[in-house]
């Protein structure tokens, strides 16, 4: 049974999806909306209801003839009353197009008519023109052609003045880095002589073949050692994303090069076991 009523439905969706069918159904609907209405609102039972509609609304025409003609009228006739209207419509539109491209042509060529005959007087007027002005403009030419000569000339000049002065300036930079370079190696001179005659100067072949192998120091040396290393500035610390080490200040390097230039090198000398390092001492 639910298969049976299914395909009734399915088919009676096809047959409503039909453009005649459906505009019967809905042109039967309008003619037909009174008894419909009594039919569905209505306060009497049933029996008067049904009586009542066959008496004054039963008729053929309303129930079939009426819809039907509407329907065909809907589906056969409209299109194509549709069609000649789209028809007269198009022709209208196309005249008028024709007529709006006629204008802007008669336009365009009055303007250009226009224009020929503008440029004519304007080559009368040119021709008519006064030699004298004609040769002043060109004496004023020339005029501002010595003038421009003379500028580009005299900024020649300047830039050639500014380049040396640039010269001279690079000149006293460098003189300025060297002087500087070498106040600072005079300074850090005399804080090695001072460092030598410190405590500190015994640990620093150990400290400094470390921190210059493997950025730390040496294992077991006392914490104390360590901080006055970092806070005179001889070794300082580099703490990066994931990683921390030690490493030479530029007093520390100074140092270690002035140690490292002192010690004076025999074939017999071994490096010590437990250092990391690869000084020939």
């Amino acid at each position: 049974m639910k298969e049976i009523l299914k395909s009734f439905f399915e088919s009676s969706k096809e047959r409503i999806k039909n453009p005649l069918i459906g505009t019967f159904i809905i042109s039967w609907i309008a003619i037909n909306w009174k008894p419909i209405t009594i039919l569905l609102f209505s306060d009497e039972i049933i029996e008067n209801r049904i009586n009542y509609i066959e008496t004054n609304y039963a008729s053929v025409d309303t129930y079939l003839l009426i819809p039907f003609g509407i329907a065909l009228i809907y589906v056969i006739i409209l299109p194509y009353f549709m069609w000649g209207v789209d028809e007269l419509v198009r022709k209208s539109t196309i005249g008028r197009k024709k007529n709006l491209i006629k204008q802007q042509v008669f336009d365009y060529e009055g303007k250009q008519e226009i224009a020929i005959q503008e440029s004519k007087l304007e080559d009368v007027k040119a021709s008519y023109r006064d030699k004298a002005d004609f040769n002043k403009q060109i004496e004023q030419l020339r005029n501002q052609l010595d003038e421009r000569d003379e500028y580009l000339k005299s900024q020649s000049k300047e830039l050639e003045t500014l380049n040396n002065e640039n010269e001279e300036l690079k000149k006293l930079i460098s003189d300025s880095s060297k002087n500087k370079q070498n106040t600072q190696n005079s300074i850090f001179e005399n804080q090695y002589i001072e460092f030598r005659e410190s405590d500190l100067y015994d640990y620093f072949r150990d400290v400094g073949v470390k921190i210059r192998n493997g950025g730390e120091f040496p294992r077991g040396i006392n914490e104390i050692i360590k901080e006055k290393y970092l806070i005179q500035g001889i070794v300082e610390e580099v703490r990066e994303e994931n990683n921390f080490y030690y490493r030479f200040s530029s007093k520390g390097l100074f140092f270690w090069k002035k140690y490292v230039n002192s010690i004076r090198v025999s074939k017999n000398i071994k490096p010590s076991d437990d250092l990391d390092d690869d000084l020939p001492f």
